[in-house]
């Protein structure tokens, strides 16, 4: 199903699978506009950690939740992607207790290393799983057009609510969108756009401040446009965004992401969140020279 973009199918995804009341876990920290959607539906927001394989599945089995979202190809905003065991270990509690998962393929083009896993949606066989997907990330952002893999059950349903709430569609784009995609144009931009994605990752790497007081070493950046840095208090986090600001390097805050009643200790979840997509090479590096000299101060 073609949709108004990703969030458009996130919202869809909560009003059709969702009665007030239900419990849906989402990663924590996580994306906050799909906690939004959730909520405006009436759930419940149960935030399950997020560790350096994914979403902490053992914890679901704590909680009654409908539903589960995640963002397995590069989880926004720590980064990790998740393992093909947290997947395979996913997919078996949503079978077990009829609950659904919608995955949002956030970031799912931009790979660096390695071979790129399956996604849940093609390693499940019992119809429970939704996947997300956006032409945003890889034409321009202010393209408003992105898609909703059903399973066969509910092709029906999301369809028919599609059609109340978006009478009028921009058949135009997607027709150009679909030639796009059949004359073989759109493979060749994705792998323009992710040399370009690797050249601007590599120069964030390669010029990033070392040995801030308080701030740990830059992660490996195996997928994704943006990185996260932990800092190991909230006060120094929100100095550290200061500093930058002043200086004109945009960053944000980790400690934004988390759910307001999250039981992990405040100082735990600080951290730098930096995209790097829309920046020349020439200009990170002069960036990050400004923003060294603003913290060695």
């Amino acid at each position: 199903m073609i949709t108004s973009g990703a969030q458009h199918a996130i919202s869809l995804c909560a009003q059709l699978l969702l009665t007030p009341g239900d419990s849906v876990a989402v990663e924590n920290p996580g994306y906050r506009a799909a906690g939004h959607a959730f909520a405006l539906a009436g759930a419940r927001l149960h935030g399950v950690p997020v560790d350096n394989e994914g979403m902490r599945c053992a914890e679901l089995e704590q909680a009654d939740c409908r539903l589960a979202y995640v963002t397995p190809s590069h989880q926004y905003p720590t980064g990790v992607v998740m393992s093909l065991a947290r997947r395979l270990e996913l997919l078996a509690w949503a079978e077990r207790h009829q609950s659904w998962i919608v995955e949002d393929d956030y970031d799912g083009e931009y790979r660096y290393s390695g071979s790129p896993l399956a996604p849940l949606a093609a390693l499940e066989q019992s119809g429970r799983v939704l996947y997300v997907g956006t032409f945003g990330k890889v034409a321009f952002p202010a393209l408003r057009l992105g898609y909703l893999v059903l399973p066969e059950q509910l092709v029906r349903p999301f369809s028919q609510r599609k059609a109340v709430d978006m009478r009028h569609t921009e058949i135009g784009v997607q027709a150009v969108m679909a030639q796009f995609i059949a004359s073989g144009h759109f493979q060749r931009h994705i792998r323009r756009m992710r040399r370009a994605a690797l050249s601007r990752r590599n120069a964030l790497l390669d010029n990033w401040p070392a040995d801030i007081a308080g701030c740990a070493a830059m992660p490996r950046v195996v997928a994704g446009l943006h990185v996260m840095v932990k800092v190991d208090s909230v006060a120094r986090e929100q100095a550290l965004i200061a500093k930058a600001r002043s200086v004109g390097v945009e960053m944000n805050a980790l400690s934004d992401y988390w759910l307001p009643d999250s039981s992990e200790p405040v100082d735990n979840r600080a951290g730098l969140v930096l995209g790097f997509a829309a920046v020349p090479e020439v200009e990170i590096a002069d960036a990050l020279n400004r923003l060294r000299k603003a913290w060695s101060e």
